[in-house]
């Protein structure tokens, strides 16, 4: 019998290449997450990394880690997930697992200012946080890509904030006509996104968010940033809106990078609500 709920924390950093991604995230638990939210903790390995093996640094650990992942997600058999990491590599589990549970029936949300659609050999990086999409539409190391539930299909997707994307990104998505939303889109009306994501016609929503996709301006403390970013206020505005719609079945919060030894109001938001879905 399945869990109603999990709370995930994943706290890999290697996707990354920063263990700066693992110090953030130990820092969101010991801040932003009580208790009462009962998390379950994905052990990662804390060894410095530098070898890049089949086009992906830090391989091994990741793949690893994306085993582990798997195993422990396969006996709890949760309903619903919600994952604080960590880099956006960590979603091969939570968004894989979800889509096969649900059949297919859901859509993605990825909220992000990067596409997230590079294969190992695409990547000018070789970071695997650069990689999880393609990899979740089945594109990538085998060996990786065997560690997800399922396979996405393009027309699940819906690309909300991206701006900074690699060329052979922009190729995919205009060859697979994947669905991209700009930041001046969602400033303008968050009704037509709504709109737009109900036409795909399933009620399930699995809500990525790389903090990235923010207004640098306005939340500064993220890992790879990029300026003209949505604001705050909108961004809560579409993850309410988001909410009221839809069933949230998986909610993320990932790649947060600290400057600050003030408590950021969003981040008790996102974890209190992902924490209840």
């Amino acid at each position: 019998m399945g869990t109603k709920h999990m709370n995930l924390f994943f706290p890999q950093w290697q996707g990354a290449g920063s263990k700066e991604l693992l110090d953030c995230a130990r820092e969101i638990k010991g801040k932003y997450i009580k208790d009462e939210y009962n998390f379950i903790e994905i052990p990662v390995d804390d060894e410095d990394v530098n070898e890049v093996i089949n086009n992906i640094f830090g391989y091994d650990k990741i793949l690893q880690q994306l085993k582990y992942a798997n195993m422990l997600v396969s006996e709890h058999k949760p309903n619903t997930i919600f994952t604080v990491g960590g880099g956006c590599d960590v979603e091969l589990i939570p968004v894989s697992y979800l889509n096969y549970k649900l059949k297919g029936d859901m859509s993605v949300i990825w909220l992000d200012a990067h596409g997230d659609l590079n294969t190992p050999e695409s990547s000018p990086s070789k970071l695997f946080h650069g990689m999880p999409l393609r990899a979740l539409l089945g594109d990538g190391d085998e060996d990786i890509v065997n560690t997800a539930f399922s396979k996405l299909s393009t027309s699940q997707l819906v690309l909300i904030g991206q701006r900074d994307l690699d060329e052979p990104e922009k190729d995919y998505i205009d060859e697979h006509e994947i669905d991209l939303i700009s930041v001046e889109e969602v400033s303008l009306s968050i009704d037509n996104i709504i709109e737009r994501i109900k036409s795909k016609g399933s009620r399930n929503i699995y809500i990525h968010i790389d903090l990235d996709v923010l207004d640098l301006k306005e939340f500064p403390y993220v890992m790879v940033p990029s300026p003209n970013g949505l604001k705050t206020k909108v961004f809560i505005d579409l993850i309410y809106q988001l909410k009221s719609n839809f069933k949230v079945v998986g909610l993320s919060l990932l790649e947060y990078a600290s400057s600050t030894e003030n408590e950021q109001e969003l981040l008790s938001e996102i974890i209190c609500l992902g924490s209840y879905i």
